[in-house]
């Protein structure tokens, strides 16, 4: 091959540097318009997510930070992760390629609430009725209708996962509009890029314009993204990420283990919210107890350093509790020893007779347990430790009786009210004491800052299916036989075990297990120390400790002390003064009720329609929420609207087209609307009328 002549390398030469001299100009040209974009951007955020502005004005990004030019002059960014550019040599059309195909194939978060129809109702609860009736409704659609699998014009949620340069957040919301829009950046540097690519101003105005509600998650690891959900959906409802519509932007490990973290916990957002029937107890508990020589837990009134570090035994009744009984029997004397429940029957038929004893179930069967399985003279050397709701014929069952005030019940909040009117005070409640009376026990001890907690049996969920509980509590016979049923709620799921390996569970126990974390959690800082004996979960937040390896240091105070300075100090009697009835608010309540129903009679004509007439009802409901004289009116029925907002959402987005579903969703709508109109009536009918559900432990429930 011969040599380019001299004109030839001339001509090449001047092509690159002619090439240099229009991609400066590119250059220059894209570096004025984004630091032009930049500006405007940070002015909207300010007007919008003002937190948002002061952190990116100053934001630093790390060294690997590399935005660049293609040819045709659209930004691209090089992904931390691979090293390779998140976008090809046209970002735009990608992007709106991949909106096409994010529109052919959807993924809805959506529930299946098929078995509601199908619950039982032993209990003969209100709530039970009304969810099995709407339930048949839903399976109606269901089997009439075809399965939804179009996005609607308006969608409850959306929640994305990867901002990238934020290219395709036009074309994704040019078709539809969601209420509630959930924004997801695991990297911050990428969402700082985008400030110099996309026009955030326009965007935040449109979604303004829309009606929506935006949220932002930058920089947040996956349990922060979950939290931050699980904390909006506390906030303002679960139904603001009911039928959600999920989107990934660009593939990245952080975003997978965000995606994966959500899909992981999205059964906690439909769990654990009471109902109508269980509220009506809360009160009715609160005001009975309200009338005992109740002594008060005042957390504000720590336990002396004089006696926090001295050790707490947490006992829970996990099947792993078998093998630590030895243990706890060796430093009983040593130790406070806390049983949680059912827990109590396996440290009295191995001869440990608990310090405490912690319940959590609000029923009459509480009391029935306690009376066939504890007895009496053993009851009056053990103290009792539950919260307000609690059935009030339990809190005379034992020696000594202390109570702690639960957070988001109605009959709380009507206590509140009282105790503020009367005293001009407030009591602090104790947080994440529910589901599970491990959680309780959890609660009360941390909460009176005591620095050194054990967990035993705490396993929240077991290895062996047939294993299910402590073989020495009364859910089995002496020979080992199953007598009594576990109760098991939701599906199974399977977990990583506190000693490695992996642990079955289900969402009810995996709830336990989050709510101990998120406890944990918020005493960070404070010096709690607590070790996970327990052959269950791992739990974030505790430490593993095998049993053996447990070294009990010697103190100078004595158990008996420590309790009785319990007992003394971070309890207190109720005040007499106190009479939860003045403040009931019947014609409040009443009131309330017929606002939402006057809401949910407007006309609708389709998806979008409903959708915002129910948003509505919800939207005027929570505006009680931290009302400072009704908020026990809006726990009346917060739970209530949460199960069947759940149901009517999912049916609504679930089956057939635009206009198939609305007769169906009329048809269940009238059924809650005839629910919030009686309301008012069984209020004032049941709100001192006690739980009447019993249970006879003398037959066995297998």
């Amino acid at each position: 091959m011969s040599e380019p002549s001299q004109q030839q390398q001339i001509e090449e030469i001047e092509a690159q540097l002619k090439g240099i001299s229009e991609k400066d100009k590119r250059d220059a040209l894209f570096a004025e318009e984004a630091n032009k974009r930049f500006e405007n951007n940070i002015n909207a955020f300010k007007k919008y997510f003002p937190d948002i502005a002061t952190k990116f004005l100053s934001h630093q990004p790390s060294e690997k930070f590399n935005l660049f030019l293609n040819e045709n002059g659209t930004a691209n960014f090089v992904d931390y992760d691979t090293g390779v550019p998140l976008y090809g040599e046209d970002p735009l059309a990608q992007s709106k390629s991949q909106i096409e195909q994010m529109f052919k194939n959807p993924i809805m978060g959506k529930v299946d609430h098929s078995r509601v129809e199908f619950l039982k109702n032993e209990t003969n609860f209100v709530h039970i009725d009304l969810m099995k009736s709407i339930g048949r409704v839903y399976n109606n659609a269901s089997q009439n209708l075809g399965e939804n699998k179009a996005v609607d014009e308006r969608v409850p949620s959306a929640i994305i996962f990867g901002v990238g340069l934020g290219y395709y957040l036009n074309n994704f919301f040019d078709k539809f509009i969601a209420d509630y829009i959930s924004i997801f950046e695991p990297n911050e540097d990428y969402f700082f890029a985008s400030l110099f690519t996309f026009d955030w101003q326009s965007f935040l105005q449109k979604v303004d314009d829309s009606g929506s509600f935006l949220y932002f998650a930058i920089g947040v690891s996956e349990s922060e993204m979950y939290e931050a959900l699980h904390d909006r959906a506390n906030q303002i409802g679960a139904f603001s990420v009911a039928s959600a519509l999920f989107f990934q932007h660009y593939p990245s490990e952080a975003v997978n283990r965000l995606i994966a973290e959500f899909k992981g916990n999205f059964h906690q957002f439909f769990m654990g919210w009471g109902f109508f029937d269980d509220a009506l107890l809360s009160i009715a508990h609160t005001v009975e107890n309200s009338h005992k020589p109740v002594n008060l837990l005042k957390p504000e009134n720590k336990i002396s350093p004089d006696f926090n570090q001295f050790p707490i035994f947490i006992v829970a009744n996990g099947p792993s509790l078998d093998k630590d009984i030895e243990v706890i029997k060796k430093y009983q004397k040593d130790v406070i020893v806390v049983a949680c429940n059912s827990a109590t029957t396996s440290l009295l038929n191995h001869g440990i007779v608990p310090d405490f004893h912690v319940a959590l179930e609000r029923t009459k069967a509480t009391e029935d347990f306690l009376v066939a399985f504890v007895p009496e003279q053993t009851r009056q050397e053990i103290n009792l430790l539950v919260l307000n709701v609690m059935y009030p014929g339990v809190l005379d069952l034992f020696g000594w009786c202390g109570v702690a005030l639960k957070g988001n019940e109605a009959g709380t909040s009507l206590f509140h009210i009282t105790e503020y009117l009367k005293n001009n005070r407030i009591t602090t409640t104790i947080g994440f004491s529910n589901p599970l009376v491990g959680n309780t026990a959890l609660s009360f001890f941390g909460s009176m800052e005591f620095k050194n907690i054990y967990l035993f049996g705490a396993d929240n969920g077991y290895k062996d299916p047939n294993h299910h509980h402590s073989k020495g509590s009364y859910y089995y016979s002496g020979e080992g036989k199953t007598i009594h049923a576990p109760l098991k709620m939701g599906g199974e799921l399977v977990v990583p075990g506190n000693f490695g390996g992996e642990v079955i569970t289900d969402h009810f126990m995996h709830t336990g297990k989050v709510q101990m974390e998120r406890f944990l959690e918020s005493k960070l800082g404070t010096g709690l120390n607590c070790y996970n004996c327990s052959d269950g979960t791992a739990i974030k937040g505790s430490m593993p400790l095998l049993s053996e390896d447990i070294f009990i240091e010697s103190t100078n105070v004595s158990k008996h002390e420590v309790i009785s300075f319990i007992k003394a100090e971070p309890f207190k009697s109720l005040e007499q003064n106190i009479n939860l009835e003045e403040f009931l608010d019947f014609d409040e309540f009443e009131q309330l009720c017929n606002v939402m129903a006057e809401i949910l009679d407007s006309e609708i004509n389709n998806r979008a329609d409903a959708l915002q007439q129910l948003l509505k009802s919800l939207r005027y409901l929570f505006s009680f929420k931290n009302h400072p004289r009704f908020t026990h009116l809006y726990l009346l029925l917060e739970g209530e609207s949460l199960y069947v907002t759940s149901v009517l959402i999912s049916l609504l987005y679930n089956f057939g087209d635009d206009k198939e579903i609305i007769p169906y969703y009329q048809e269940a709508k009238e059924l809650w609307k005839d629910f919030i109109l009686e309301a008012p009536n069984q209020y004032r009918t049941r709100w001192n009328v006690l739980s009447d559900y019993s249970f006879d432990y003398s037959k066995p429930s297998v």
